[in-house]
């Protein structure tokens, strides 16, 4: 408790059981909000509900910081209850809801606060998720002293069945995630490194790429000189309806593209650790991209999805995760969504730096770390060690037999493959304009890949 020196003196003339209340007024005014918002940290254990058991989805998914998993509970009412451990004071929550692939389907829930379980405090009543929409939603109200929040849903617009992918609580108190070992900032200590692999444009063309993938390069893909973050070019990269690659034996890529490449699988396998940097731009107006917008990613010598990719939405960012064993194809040992961007900041930059060691065991790295153009300190948005980062299976039919690494797994002799470089825009088939189907267009500029932090950190002027 912190105290000036008329407290002290005020509190050395009071008797004693003034002083006693006086010192409790003055804790709890110590604990009033002190910088912004924090998310409590909220283990497993400390979930609880009533509901039956719906196959894996459990309780425990809706704190596992992970969109692709989650938990499901019927009934109308059905509830779910989180423990903060120790009171805080709460200022909101967020929340991710299943949405079984619907464009419309809506869930209904109530929001409720207790410091000790047996008296509640409803401070939201009847709201309604946003159709369609699996990202986190921020659900704003009266702060208040809370130990316990509960959910008591009212089902989905098309069942009884409550089915939340995540559940954050963000506030302030003693079980808010602490500011990491960097002082808060999220940049690690200065590293002397170097660029390795540059891709940031500067050329006027494309030279710096082993090439561009794209139904048409020339409609696709442009070198342009406005917008740029920085230097004196950026690439301009627009998907249509039908913008499907054709392969050499006439069939199609999945999806609709147009990516630069980076092809040689030895710039990224096992063992190798890298840091990269890129800045993108969303224009203001960016609609969703159909079913996943993904604009980096380093993808396998297989045909399922990348092991890691940055997936834009229509206002977010997520980090996709499909690593580890994928003998089973989908969903692969490591099968994870995150949320790292609630806001895509249309027409603004974007600057991004990731690290990454490749490893398809639970050796792996993956970090990122996010700053707008004008800000000049970045933010780690992600950290997760011990993780796959790359795909592993016992099946050689699953991989290109040239790119295949032998890799003992579990005790299980396998395989594994390196990653390589795409970057532009890709997403899922979509309808016509007519149709209803959307065109977008995306900014990329100063791409590289480096051996530290700093060495990226130094190309955005």
């Amino acid at each position: 408790m912190k105290t000036s020196p008329w407290s002290a003196f005020l509190l050395i003339s009071m008797p004693l059981a003034l002083q006693l209340t006086s010192c409790l007024k003055l804790a709890d005014h110590n604990m009033m909000p002190d910088g912004p918002a924090g998310r409590f940290k909220i283990p497993a254990a400390n979930v609880s509900t009533p509901a039956a058991v719906d196959g894996g989805n459990i309780k425990d998914n809706v704190v596992d910081g992970s969109l692709s998993t989650r938990w499901s509970g019927e009934g109308n009412p059905q509830y779910i209850t989180l423990d903060l451990g120790q009171p805080g004071k709460i200022d909101y929550i967020q929340m991710g809801f299943h949405t079984a692939g619907s464009a419309t389907r809506t869930s209904s829930f109530d929001v409720a606060v207790s410091l000790d379980s047996l008296v509640w405090t409803t401070v939201l009543v009847g709201k309604t998720s946003a159709p369609g929409n699996t990202d986190l939603q921020k659900f704003d109200f009266t702060d208040l002293e809370g130990k316990y929040v509960r959910i008591t849903g009212h089902g989905n617009s098309q069942s009884n069945w409550n089915s939340y992918t995540e559940i954050e609580v963000w506030g302030w108190g003693p079980t808010v995630e602490m500011p990491d070992e960097t002082g808060g900032t999220g940049e690690p200590p200065y590293v002397a490194g170097t660029i390795d692999v540059l891709g940031n444009w500067d050329t006027g063309d494309a030279s710096q790429w082993d090439g561009i993938s794209a139904r048409s390069v020339a409609d696709q893909f442009a070198v342009v000189s406005s917008p740029v973050r920085q230097g004196s070019h950026a690439a301009r990269f627009t998907v249509r309806p039908g913008d499907k690659v054709q392969k050499a034996n006439g069939s199609f890529t999945s999806g609709e593209r147009a990516e630069a490449t980076l092809w040689n699988y030895r710039r990224e396998t096992l063992n190798d650790e890298y840091y990269y940097g890129w800045s993108t731009l969303f224009p203001d107006d960016w609609t969703e991209p159909r079913q996943w917008g993904i604009f980096m990613q380093w993808h396998a010598h297989t045909s399922i999805s990348p092991p890691v990719a940055f997936s834009a939405r229509a206002n977010s960012v997520r980090v996709e995760v499909s690593s580890g064993n994928i003998v089973n194809a989908y969903p692969t040992e490591f099968e994870k969504t995150y949320t790292i961007l609630n806001d895509l900041h249309k027409g603004q930059w974007n600057d991004f730096i990731v690290r990454v060691k490749f490893r398809p065991d639970t050796t792996g790295i993956l970090e990122v770390w996010h700053k707008l153009k004008s800000e000049s300190t970045f933010k780690k948005v992600l950290s997760l060690k011990n993780i796959p980062t790359l795909q592993w299976t016992s099946n050689v039919n699953q991989l290109e037999s040239d790119y295949k690494i032998p890799f003992n797994l579990n005790g299980v002799d396998g395989y594994t493959t390196g990653t390589y470089i795409q970057h532009g825009l890709y997403r899922q088939d979509t309808p016509s304009v007519e149709q209803g189907g959307n065109i977008n267009v995306l900014y990329q500029d100063n791409w590289s890949r480096g051996t530290s932090f700093s060495a990226i950190k130094a190309t955005f002027n």
